[in-house]
Parts: C-alpha cells; sequence; structure tokens
C-alpha cells in the first residue's frame, strides 16, 4: 500500500516526522520499478490502474469517468475487452476496487468470473485469478480480529480494575472481566488499550507490555482472533493522586459498562466461570504473575521502555521504517 506520508500507524506513541522522514518520497513498495506502458486497447485510462510488483492489476472504478460505468452493461464489455489484454500480457491477479454508490456494477463483474476478496462499510474489492495453468495465489480476505484486554492495578492497593457488562456473554455469566475491545482499523494493539480503558471506565493510562496473548479460531463470521492482554498504569497525574491519598474517580461507559470497581485479584481469578476454563487459569495465571510484578517494581515509569526490566512480557517500541516514510510497533519479549 503506498504511504502517503510519515505518519505512523495511528498510535499516540509513534514518533514525531524528523527531517530525514520529511526528505523521503512517498513510496508504493508492491509498485514495479519501471511500471509497463499503457496498453491502447486497454478501455480504461491508466490514471484508473494500478500495477503490482505480482503482475496484478487493480482497477479502482472511482477513478473512471462517471459516464464509463454509468451503463453496467457497456462496463461489462469494457471489461471483457480488457481481461483479453491483461491475458496477452500475462496478468495474473486482477483486483476491482469500488464503491457502494457503483454497487450496480457488481452483476456484470461476477458474470465475467470475479468473486468478493472483501468488503468494508462503504466499498468491496473482487478479484479474478487469469493463469488456467496454476492455482490461484491471491490472498484471502481479512482472517482475523485483533483483541485486547486492559489489566490495570490500584498504585496503593494493588486491586485489579475490573468491570461487569450491560451485556453478552459476560454480562449473562455476571462475570467481573478486564476492559476489553477490539482495535480500530490501522490502530496499534497499545493504542486501543489505552483507548478502551478511557471509553469503558473514564481512566487515563499509559501501556506498560503485552502479558500474554490467545489464539481462537471459527469466531464472528468463521473468523479467527487474536486476544492480547496489556499490562497498563494509570497515567502518572493520576498515580501522584492515589499516592497522595487522593481518590481515583471511575466513571463506567453509560452504553455499556454496568459497574466498574477495584477487586482483589485472587477474587478476580476464582470466579467460577475462570476455574473451570484450563485456557483461563493459564491466562489468568500469567496475568496475576505480571501484575505482581507490577507492585513489586513500585510504579517505575522507566521500566515501559527497557528491553531489559524484569517482569516478562512483551514491550513495545515504535520505530521509523528507514527506507520509506512510516513507522511500525514492534514488540519484543523480555524473558
Amino acid at each position: 500500500m503506498t504511504e502517503a506520508s510519515c505518519s505512523g500507524s495511528g498510535s499516540t506513541d509513534a514518533p514525531s516526522a524528523d527531517s530525514k522522514c520529511d526528505k523521503k518520497k512517498s513510496i508504493d513498495i508492491f509498485a514495479p520499478l519501471h511500471p509497463p506502458e499503457h496498453n491502447t486497447g486497454l478501455p480504461f485510462p491508466e490514471s484508473s490502474l494500478r500495477h503490482d510488483t505480482y503482475e496484478g492489476v487493480t482497477l479502482d472504478v472511482a477513478k473512471l469517468d462517471p459516464g464509463v460505468i454509468a451503463d453496467p452493461d457497456q462496463f461489462g464489455r469494457d471489461l471483457a475487452t480488457a481481461l483479453q489484454v491483461w491475458k496477452l500480457e500475462k496478468r495474473r491477479g486482477i483486483w476491482i476496487r469500488l464503491q457502494t454508490i457503483h454497487s450496480e456494477l457488481i452483476p456484470a463483474i461476477a458474470h465475467l468470473g470475479f468473486d468478493f476478496q472483501h468488503a468494508e462499510p462503504g466499498q468491496v474489492v473482487l478479484t479474478r485469478w487469469l493463469p488456467i495453468d496454476a492455482e490461484s495465489r491471491l490472498p484471502n480476505g481479512p482472517t482475523h480480529q485483533v483483541g485486547i484486554g486492559a489489566v490495570v492495578l490500584h498504585p496503593i492497593t494493588g486491586k485489579m480494575l475490573a468491570v461487569r457488562e450491560k451485556s453478552g456473554p459476560a454480562a449473562a455469566q455476571g462475570l467481573w472481566k478486564m476492559p476489553t475491545g477490539l482495535t480500530d482499523p490501522g490502530e496499534d494493539v497499545a493504542t486501543a488499550a489505552v483507548r478502551e480503558l478511557s471509553e469503558e471506565t473514564g481512566l487515563d493510562c499509559v501501556f506498560d507490555r503485552i502479558v500474554c496473548f490467545r489464539e481462537t479460531h471459527g469466531g464472528l463470521f468463521g473468523r479467527s482472533d487474536l486476544f492480547f492482554v496489556c499490562l497498563c498504569r494509570l497515567a502518572p497525574s493520576l498515580e501522584d493522586a492515589a499516592r497522595a491519598g487522593g481518590t481515583v474517580e471511575l466513571s463506567p461507559q453509560e452504553e455499556e459498562i454496568a459497574q466498574v470497581d477495584w477487586i482483589e485479584l485472587e477474587d478476580y481469578a476464582d470466579q467460577d466461570l475462570w476455574k473451570e476454563s484450563p485456557l483461563y487459569q493459564e491466562l489468568n495465571g500469567a496475568l496475576i504473575l505480571a501484575a505482581r510484578y507490577g507492585i513489586e517494581d513500585g510504579g517505575n515509569a522507566q521500566a515501559n521502555n527497557s528491553l531489559t526490566a524484569g517482569g516478562g512480557g512483551f514491550v513495545g517500541k515504535t520505530l521509523p521504517l528507514g527506507y520509506r516514510p512510516g513507522s511500525n510497533t514492534i514488540y519484543v519479549s523480555k524473558l
């Protein structure tokens, strides 16, 4: 995909762009170094096409002249012509991206052998594999969702922040649980943990580390699920206030959270549903071990960025890519 600027992945922890990054040109890592010249036999302008290093072509319908797509039947004929050209050019994967407002074109596209690759609000992508002597190498659509659970300890009592939800499986069981949620598109795990804590409890927190993660399959729409348990801390101002004898005010999210409170770690882990699950016994064991280290550490915020500090887990570092604009977050094991 194209990086249009030196912005990172959406994380508030991402380093600001420096002068070196500012001087780098935007680079499409999937684009060929020497794009082919436009084939005059194609009915679509080059501005609507994107070539990639896998000998594939993407047609962005939104970049076509409205007159070209006004008649779905004519568009189908134009696409059939383009497919013949791409076959002669030995193209492999053909991708068509179209917005919801162009959905009337889908029957014509599907009639020519395209199938859905993925959809999201506002747009859908369809693909077709052209070689008849090779199995399709086109990637599947999104296969996973990414969730987080946020563990926060009270700096004085050592109790764990927990919530009871108004609806859902946990609410049906009457469970106390850590604040949880799904990452947004382009959002780092660390950023999601801090955001969910703010949304569900009203607390301003900082990410410390990933304690452990769980993988499961067969979830919503058959998708797999990656769930990251994150150890977080109260923001320094809140932690200082608590250590000075002040109250840490909790504000449950009105739409989703019935109750938020500080509870004993053992009471959290001893809930009946958890005790019946070997998986959650293991997960809660890792959680308690990391939490106890957090208590012993005394809230040393400087440990957050140290890959040599104790306690295990995965520490996040957001670093510039260097060879092109942008940055990524790497989570490094401290074991």
